[in-house]
């Protein structure tokens, strides 16, 4: 309980410094679509292919959908890179914009892409297992999965801060961490349940609209429903790439933001 109060804390800390420059609520918005883009733009051969030839089909599917997955990953990357990058922009002292944001991002596409390379490689070797092993493969991939989301959860602020590639930004995150992880556990629960409350109401409303059976209604209560969850989404995205921001400046002592408190941040990292 302490712990998730800890979060709620930050998750507020970070709200208090994101709303300076909100405009970088859109960054998330513009990545997920873009990812979506890139996602199909790249996969479209495959699945040409794949409906004209069925002896070259399964390879092409293969294929190019780890190509539209690595695309997908890297740009919603580079997104998150660019908020990671308008928030400490932020507690130098700056006035960031999506524009300046988006600059020194930029600066580590290559970087970036590296990182996409990595997180894409481990979530297919992770899916791998669970589809050859079962029961045991479905726990390997859970735990995993976990395990190299905590310990890469500083990743991005690294190469973004440090131009690092992506397997040292793995390492320099995981030394930044201490073994105990409830920290960064309890954070992104607390950060999913307050999004999914936040688009409650959408659900709930867009259920009622289809239950109607009206056509009109159905078709408003789908547009709404999914607007509201991609506010929030993107909104949620935009508060851990702060929070990551954050916790990585007070782990390698620099200047964070007053909003955050050092009773809140110090549990979760140690200086080097």
């Amino acid at each position: 309980m302490n712990r998730l109060s800890n979060a709620w804390r930050l998750a507020k800390a970070s709200w208090q410094v994101l709303s300076q420059d909100r405009e970088l609520v859109l960054v998330p918005v513009v990545a997920a679509v873009g990812a979506v883009l890139a996602f199909a733009v790249v996969a479209s051969p495959g699945a040409l292919i794949g409906g004209g030839d069925e002896s070259s089909g399964s390879w092409a599917l293969w294929l190019f959908g780890l190509l539209a997955l690595l695309a997908a990953t890297w740009v919603f990357a580079v997104g998150q890179a660019t908020v990671v990058a308008g928030a400490g922009q932020r507690m130098e002292g700056g006035n960031p914009t999506i524009g300046t944001a988006f600059a020194q991002a930029r600066n580590r596409l290559g970087r970036i892409f590296e990182w996409a390379v990595l997180a894409t490689v481990v979530a297919v070797v992770l899916d791998f297992l669970e589809e050859r092993l079962g029961i045991a493969g479905r726990i390997v991939a859970w735990l995993g999965g976990a395990a190299f989301s905590i310990l890469s959860f500083l990743a991005l602020p690294v190469i973004v801060f440090e131009d690092v590639g992506a397997i040292e930004a793995f390492k320099r995150s995981a030394r930044l961490l201490k073994s105990t992880w409830g920290e960064q556990v309890a954070f992104s629960f607390g950060m999913g349940l307050l999004g999914f409350l936040v688009a409650l109401p959408a659900i709930l409303v867009g259920g009622l609209l289809l239950a109607t059976g009206v056509v009109v209604l159905q078709a408003v209560g789908v547009v709404v429903a999914l607007v509201w969850i991609g506010l929030v989404a993107a909104t949620v995205s935009a508060l851990s790439a702060v929070f990551k921001t954050a916790l990585y400046r007070y782990a390698v002592g620099d200047p964070v933001d007053p909003a955050f408190s050092p009773a809140d941040l110090s549990g979760a990292f140690r200086r080097r």
